[in-house]
This record gives C-alpha cells, sequence and structure tokens, in this order.
C-alpha cells in the first residue's frame, strides 16, 4: 500500500459513514412519526419511500459498475456522493413541502439516493480495494465498520438534531441537511487526492477486470453466494424498516430507537 492513498482512503470510508445514516434514518420510528405527520400519511407509507432506495439501486446498478471501470473510482463516488446530498437535502425540502407534494418528492429523491448507492457501491468497494490491495477483506470490512460505526450514533444524532416548527412538529432537518452538506465537501475532496486506478491509467496500465469478466463462469456455490446476498440483505431490510414499529406496538417499548444503537454495536463486535 502506498500511504499517498491513505487521505483518498478516509475520503471514501467518510462517504459510507454518513450513508450509514443515510440508508438507516428512514427505518427510525421517530422520523416515520415526524414525515408521516408533516405528509398526512400513516406512518408505515414511510416504508415505501425506503423502498424507493432499493429502486434507484437496482435502476443504477447495471451501468454504474461499467462507468466506474471505464471512467475511474473518482467519477463513480463523486456521482454518488453528489446525488446523496441531493437525496437527503430533497428530504428536508420534502418535509417543509408537507401535504404539497412532500411525500412525492421525498419518493423521487429516495430514488435519487439509491442511485448514489450505487455509484459509491462500484466507486468505492474497488478503490478501497485497489489502495488496500494485499487486505482486501479488511479493506471491505472498513466499509461496513464506518457504517455501524455511523448507525451506532444515530440515535444520538437524532436527539442533538430534533427541533420543532412553527406548527410544532418535531423537525429532524437539521441532520438531513447536515449529512447532506458533509456529501457536498466529500465531493469536493474526491477531486484533491490520487486513487490507483487514475495512477495506472496515467502511467499506460490497463485496467483488469473488463478482461477478467470475459472469462467469469457461475457456478453452484456462486450462486447460493448470490442468493445469501439476496437473503440476508432483504433481511436487513425488513429488520431495519420494520422493527422498531414492531418494538412499539408488540413489545411495549417507550423509545425503541436505541436498537439501532444495540444492533450496530453487535455488527462492530462481530
Amino acid at each position: 500500500m502506498n500511504k499517498k492513498y491513505l487521505p483518498s482512503a478516509l475520503i471514501m470510508y467518510l462517504n459510507y459513514f454518513i450513508h450509514g445514516v443515510g440508508c438507516s434514518v428512514l427505518g427510525q420510528a421517530v422520523i416515520k412519526e415526524s414525515l408521516a405527520a408533516s405528509w398526512g400519511v400513516d406512518a408505515m407509507k414511510i416504508t415505501a419511500i425506503s423502498a424507493a432506495l432499493g429502486l434507484g439501486r437496482l435502476v443504477a446498478l447495471p451501468f454504474a459498475g461499467p462507468l466506474s471501470d471505464k471512467l475511474g473510482r473518482r467519477i463513480s463516488t463523486a456521482i454518488g456522493s453528489a446525488s446523496y446530498a441531493v437525496y437527503l437535502i430533497g428530504l428536508a425540502l420534502a418535509f417543509n413541502a408537507g401535504t404539497n407534494g412532500g411525500y412525492m418528492i421525498a419518493y423521487v429523491c429516495a430514488v435519487i439516493g439509491g442511485i448514489a448507492n450505487s455509484f459509491l457501491d462500484t466507486g468505492i468497494y474497488p478503490a478501497v480495494n485497489e489502495i488496500f490491495y494485499k487486505y482486501p477483506a479488511v479493506a471491505t470490512m472498513g466499509v461496513k465498520f464506518f457504517i455501524s460505526i455511523s448507525q451506532m450514533l444515530l440515535p444520538f444524532l437524532l436527539g442533538v438534531s430534533i427541533a420543532l416548527t412553527a406548527n410544532g412538529l418535531p423537525s429532524y432537518n437539521r441532520l438531513f441537511i447536515g449529512c447532506g452538506i458533509g456529501y457536498a465537501i466529500l465531493f469536493v475532496l474526491i477531486f484533491l487526492f490520487p486513487l490507483p486506478d487514475q495512477d495506472a491509467k496515467g502511467s499506460g496500465e490497463k485496467e483488469g477486470l473488463i478482461a477478467s469478466l470475459k472469462h467469469t463462469r457461475f457456478t453452484l456455490e456462486s450462486a447460493a453466494m448470490i442468493i445469501i446476498g439476496f437473503t440476508c440483505t432483504g433481511t436487513f431490510q425488513l429488520w431495519l424498516n420494520c422493527a422498531q414499529n414492531f418494538a412499539v406496538t408488540n413489545a411495549g417499548w417507550a423509545d425503541p430507537s436505541i436498537m439501532q444503537t444495540y444492533y450496530s454495536a453487535g455488527t462492530i463486535i462481530a
């Protein structure tokens, strides 16, 4: 590993630190109640906004990966950072819009957030593996570690960011806007530091990923891994979006937000 890439790695990991908030915030019971009150809908309808994140990922994945290989990790990461800023700041604008189209604005912004997630994945995962090429598993787990840290802190961030509107509604716009500004800063920083794939292109070396994909074949084991990825992700999303409501309704928890901290602490320990 070349130490000159360490600032770049930190910038990329910080993208996922904020992503931990962005992908989890709509699953928090207090956020659902706040947004539902502003938009005049049932709190569980906010899960449709969360589903829009998945729709955005599905739309972007087919071309996000090839674009990352063709134009570079920097461009893919920058698109992801910029799109995530739009998503998070858009949630604040949607909250302020209230019943005047707020729900639809949030849905569109969530699709953009899903697109952002795809570009971050296809830019950052290969980039950190190229930076820490001797320890690819550790590099990948570093992404999950930064996500888990931010998710563990999320209930506390909700506590310090809450405010009341003129109508007396609880608002978490400070958190949305703050995270959006954070992504805007990371968008700028990603252009200031070197990345291995750009240096390789500059020295005349060719990317080997596309060529290797031509020889890729699916086996029973690889199919099993894909199925595990689907079911594990599905289970995680179900827990993320519904567990706190379940805790309130079925277990009588007055403040279920701390569940997020317990869950994230478990992932960090593991």
